[in-house]
């Protein structure tokens, strides 16, 4: 592959191009993990939506998500710049950030939301396609994995201040901070070159049966855990009456415990068969889902944070590289399969979520989480042990 930086231990590391890029997914994922967290919360007690229209909200978002993102990885594997996609992406994001923290009507929200979720959305999976083409082959899944891992690294951090932030100075200041964080990343972008283009292979590729259960497993996946990412802040608070920055700690303790394993499967990725990562992930969140839907009890929210972390952390740190496995001359669109499957999986949890909690109450939600680990139980197997066609 043309343009790649060879790996020679720690000097790969080091290269002002690897960390610019990992630096870069870190802003992202900080500016990410200040508005996720808090926008169920902010939109039932700072606006007064009711659950099945903040279901609506994320549903909506979702779609503009998969939508802009699609068309723009089809354009990117055709010959559009990545580096030029992710300038207009992000400064989009970084004005968008300001007008929803001014917006609060539900219609004009919902509109501006839609234009973020859009184009922010982008960002990251055109992120991991122009770094999958600077490095060589054999470096791949680790690389991809400790690049997703310092957008969970910003997980840590960022949902408990974003709770303490919303808490002591507002939604709007947190949206501030947010767009500056955009700024921030705006400031990594010059100097990134796109790799020469190469265009795709007009051979048909032939997993595309594999890659189609590959992508109902992670939207199962992704489905679950976005009824738990909406849902949760607010069960934790009107459920179990903990208010403050409990939900914040939940999320930055599971992507604390996920770092390791994505390092951990990225470097071992080698030694071990294609799936078998994902058959621990989806196990971890069969016992995840079962467990907070049985016991009621903030404790063991917190201490089934492990199973979470097996579930996104190797999901997520993973999942990736076997898209890119699967359709190694299209890495744009195999990057944007993997983003897909996650924002469809957001779309159809928040619209499930929302009925859900809506109709039977939040408890409910990790229900339908745990129903929809079955069907990526189901998915992984199909995915697993279909032959090339």
């Amino acid at each position: 592959m043309t343009s790649t930086v060879s790996q020679h231990g720690v000097a790969f590391w080091l290269s002002p191009k690897i960390l610019r890029l990992l630096t870069l997914a870190l802003m992202l994922g900080l500016a990410g993990a200040a508005v996720f967290p808090v926008l169920s919360t902010h939109l039932a007690t700072g606006l007064g939506i009711s659950p099945f229209w903040i279901g609506i909200f994320f549903l909506l978002n979702t779609a503009a998500g998969i939508g802009v993102s699609h068309g723009l990885a089809l354009a990117s594997d055709r010959g559009l710049s990545r580096v030029r996609i992710l300038w207009v992406a992000v400064t989009i994001s970084a004005l968008g950030a300001l007008a929803m923290g001014y917006t609060t009507h539900y219609g004009l929200l919902l509109m501006i939301g839609m234009l973020w979720f859009g184009l922010s959305a982008t960002a990251q999976p055109q992120l991991f396609a122009l770094a999958r083409e600077q490095i060589s082959s054999a470096e791949a899944a680790l690389f991809q994995s400790v690049l997703r891992a310092s957008i969970s690294f910003s997980w840590i951090i960022g949902p408990p201040l974003a709770y303490l932030l919303f808490e002591r100075i507002g939604f709007t200041y947190l949206m501030w901070i947010t767009s500056a964080m955009f700024g921030l990343a705006l400031l990594l972008l010059p100097g990134l070159k796109d790799a020469p283009y190469q265009p795709p292979s007009a051979v048909k590729i032939p997993t595309n049966r594999r890659i189609k259960w590959l992508f109902l497993m992670m939207a199962a996946i992704f489905a679950a855990n976005s009824m738990y990412i909406v849902y949760m802040p607010l069960y934790v608070r009107e459920t179990l009456g903990i208010a403050g920055i409990a939900p914040g700690v939940l999320m930055g303790l599971a992507a604390g415990l996920e770092i390791p394993l994505m390092v951990g499967a990225g470097a071992m990725a080698h030694r071990w068969p294609l799936f078998r990562p994902l058959w621990v992930a989806v196990a971890g969140g069969l016992v995840f889902y079962a467990g907070i839907f049985l016991f009621s009890s903030f404790t063991l929210l917190m201490v089934w944070q492990i199973f979470n972390a097996l579930l996104i952390g190797l999901a997520a740190g993973m999942g990736i590289s076997v898209f890119q496995s699967l359709m190694q001359d299209r890495l744009g669109m195999a990057s944007t399969l993997y983003s897909n499957a996650i924002k469809t999986g957001g779309l159809v949890g928040a619209a499930a979520g929302g009925l859900i909690a809506e109709w039977l109450g939040y408890e409910q939600v990790f229900l339908g989480s745990f129903f929809a680990m079955v069907i990526a139980f189901v998915a992984l197997w199909q995915c697993a042990h279909k032959r090339h066609n």
